[in-house]
């Protein structure tokens, strides 16, 4: 079942001590003010997969909407980020 990303204001209040840096990023402030997953580059394996997981479980209409946000941002789909995330995962 699709978890939407936390809001800006889940954000202040679960991460008050990393919260303006995530916000400054364009990929969690984007999920944050849609409402819609886009696969970035995590700190754990665990949490890449969480949220290519939680990716799969959206709507064709929001992997679309998310797809065109991710070649704005990272020059690729969705799909194509996460398979290069996970390369450097398995490369470590």
């Amino acid at each position: 079942m699709y978890e939407r990303p936390y809001t800006i204001e889940e954000i202040k209040n679960n991460y008050p001590d990393s919260a303006e840096e995530l916000l400054k990023d364009p990929a969690h402030l984007w999920r944050a003010e849609i409402g819609i997953e886009l696969v970035h580059q995590e700190p754990t394996l665990i949490e890449q997969q969480r949220i290519w997981q939680n990716w799969q479980e959206m709507t064709a209409e929001m992997k679309e909407l998310s797809d065109q946000k991710s070649l704005e941002l990272f020059g690729q789909t969705n799909a194509e980020h996460n398979q290069k995330i996970m390369r450097n995962y398995e490369n470590l």
